[in-house]
């Protein structure tokens, strides 16, 4: 699976679209690639790189906490 498809199917899940306030349309528009100002979706964009590249968990986990408290 890609980083684009893993992106995908976690933005379609139905608890994301319910709570947050994305329209479906808006969803479809997001790629993989693009900076959003949305924390949520820049964290989940970390955790699936950091997955796909084969780091560890505690390296995701660094990269996230650093991210979260610029």
């Amino acid at each position: 699976m890609t980083k684009e498809n893993m992106f995908k199917s976690f933005l379609e899940d139905p608890i994301f679209i319910d709570g947050r306030h994305y329209t479906r349309e808006q969803i479809d528009k997001f790629k993989f690639i693009d900076t959003t100002n949305d924390k949520l979706i820049e964290v989940v964009k970390i955790a699936i790189s950091g997955n796909i590249d084969g780091e560890s968990e505690s390296a995701i986990s660094r990269r996230i906490n650093q991210f979260l408290n610029r």
